[in-house]
């Protein structure tokens, strides 16, 4: 059985929480946060993670920057793999996550969704054909509470566009892509990229219809990351051909 423990208590945590039942293999541990949630009973809540006092295998994280760091530290020192979803990330954070990916499996993605996954696989195969035969754009629609635009999911399409092109001249500092972002409603998440050419476009589209398909994505890539040795982890790797 592997215990999770649940890192912040925004919407995406609330969604974990709320799935955790639908996986046999998987317990409860409790959920974290700076405030004990008033508009949802948690059975075990505690205020930050050094008040912890049971043994967890897993730890999924979404919360905000700086709090990243504080679980991939905790992590570190208490030997548990580390998931996380949460955006906007700062320096701090990013070095602590790879800090803590020396000692426990550590995988970070700004959308862990499968289909993202596979979205980013087809956007490296375009640019991969089109290299600078095409302008590239990316639009994506959030809810308006959303703090960070672009997304974390559009900064990856746009890294997957530049790493798709394998030839190494191809350098998106000298066609950049262009981002646009739309704050409105309660939309989950809606991204478009488009390769714009003289006589014709190429657009692959991706929305979420429901949260839950993130914080279902997240458990899954649990499963299969308590089984990895330490080290950085994506997506990509979660999703390999074969694993």
């Amino acid at each position: 059985m592997t215990r999770v423990l649940i890192h912040g208590a925004g919407r995406m945590a609330r969604q974990v929480l709320a799935s955790v039942s639908e996986f046999e293999n998987f317990s409860f541990a409790g959920l974290v946060s700076r405030t004990q949630p008033a508009d949802f009973f948690v059975s075990d809540w505690r205020a930050s993670l050094e008040q912890v006092d049971k043994s967890v295998d897993l730890l999924i994280d979404f919360t905000l920057p700086g709090g990243t760091a504080s679980a991939a530290q905790w992590c570190e020192k208490n030997h548990v793999a580390l998931i996380s979803g949460t955006t906007g990330l700062e320096s701090v954070d990013l070095d602590a996550l790879k800090s803590a990916s020396r000692v426990v499996p550590v995988l970070w993605a700004p959308n862990l969704s499968q289909g993202v996954a596979l979205m980013e696989l087809l956007v490296r195969q375009c640019a991969a054909v089109l290299a600078e035969q095409a302008q590239i754009s990316i639009h994506d629609v959030h809810h308006q509470h959303k703090l960070d635009a672009p997304s974390g999911t559009a900064l990856a399409l746009a890294m997957a566009a530049k790493e798709g092109h394998s030839g190494g001249h191809f350098d998106l500092n000298d066609q950049p892509v262009s981002f646009s972002s739309v704050l409105e409603g309660e939309v989950i998440g809606e991204h478009t990229i488009s390769f714009v050419m003289a006589d014709e476009l190429i657009e692959i589209t991706h929305k979420a219809l429901d949260r839950a398909v993130f914080a279902r994505g997240a458990l899954k890539a649990g499963a299969w990351l308590i089984k990895q040795s330490a080290g950085y982890y994506s997506t990509r790797d979660w999703l390999a051909p074969g694993d």
